[in-house]
């Protein structure tokens, strides 16, 4: 089950007794744990009927709370965050001894058969294993939702939604610069964008757009962004406003292993897109196959056009060569410097 079928599912009343939620975006994951309880309790009985829990308790004491009768009628949530009931075994344990005692018996017996008073909501960041009985009884008589990070190509659904949520519309030109700041993140935490987000409707209150301007004062800080515009000052052969920005970011403390990695990346991709516009591609099939949006696609293949494959592949060795000597301490930022000089020339 998916976070689009969990939440339309909960909008039609369709409320399951117990809820995994596990993945990696930890974002979605609160947007689903918040959307269970609210379909459940109404503002007025959350103080009674919630309990929120930082770790499992004993199975017993699980046992016992998801049998309790609420005290006032109604119903009861039981959300435990960061549980480690379905973690893997550290043997690698299969289905081979997974009812190790009578109390995980029970268990089983109650996940099965749910008291109709109680809904009970497990979430993790860390790995589940699909393997563990407890799983099997969850996914037949609950749901196990799966909440992976999100893509660069999904974001701008969440984008319209979020700034309806807001109140605001965005100008296309800043839309497109929104994207184009996600596509060149390495992994986008939607988390950070929620918040870049909240950041842009306060930046902007008393307006109900937001302008491209608004979204480059408020994330110019932000090491994709430099290292974009860094890019761009190297291709341009802009050798002290490439310079400036990398100082920049070394005086907002950002390690200059984290650039280097930033700028292989960025070439990299200039790379690929040169490779393919000799292929004969376009820069939208070129964004498309890198998982960029179009305008990054073609500003990348216009980047790209001013080194050759030889300096590309020169640049690529030279900054693993610098990755390997700032983790092992035998360089500093000079070595990203010496990079930077060398592809202005």
């Amino acid at each position: 089950m998916g976070y689009a079928e969990v939440i339309q599912g909960l909008k039609k009343g369709q409320v399951k007794s117990v809820y995994l939620l596990y993945g990696e975006e930890a974002y979605f994951i609160k947007q689903l744990e918040q959307a269970v309880i609210t379909a459940v309790l109404v503002p007025e009985e959350i103080d009674m009927n919630l309990l929120t829990l930082d770790k499992d308790p004993a199975i017993n004491e699980l046992i016992a709370l998801i049998e309790t009768v609420p005290f006032m009628g109604g119903k009861n949530v039981i959300h435990i965050r960061g549980t480690a009931l379905l973690r893997p075994r550290k043997n690698g344990g299969n289905e081979q001894g997974e009812i190790s005692d009578k109390v995980e018996e029970r268990l089983f017996k109650v996940i099965s058969d749910m008291p109709d008073y109680t809904h009970l909501i497990l979430s993790t960041t860390d790995k589940v294993d699909k393997r563990r009985k407890l799983f099997k009884l969850i996914e037949k008589h609950g749901a196990t939702v799966e909440l992976v990070n999100i893509k660069a190509k999904d974001v701008r659904g969440w984008l319209t939604a979020k700034l309806a949520d807001l109140n605001k519309r965005m100008d296309s030109d800043a839309t497109e610069y929104f994207l184009g700041v996600v596509s060149i993140m390495p992994q986008i935490s939607l988390n950070f964008l929620h918040n870049e987000l909240e950041k842009a409707a306060l930046f902007t209150d008393g307006k109900t757009r937001i302008s491209q301007s608004d979204l480059i004062t408020i994330m110019s800080s932000i090491p994709e962004i430099s290292i974009f515009s860094m890019i761009d000052a190297v291709s341009q052969k802009q050798m002290g406003k490439a310079l400036q920005l990398m100082g920049e970011q070394l005086k907002s403390g950002e390690h200059p292993l984290k650039l280097v990695s930033l700028l292989a990346r960025q070439v990299r991709l200039m790379w690929q897109a040169k490779e393919m516009s000799k292929d004969g591609y376009g820069s939208r099939e070129i964004a498309e196959r890198l998982g960029l949006v179009p305008f990054i696609g073609e500003k990348m293949l216009k980047q790209s056009k001013n080194f050759t494959p030889e300096i590309l592949k020169e640049i690529t060795l030279a900054l693993a060569a610098a990755d390997y000597d700032l983790k092992s301490g035998r360089a500093n930022k000079s070595a990203l410097e010496e990079i930077i000089i060398a592809m202005c020339r």
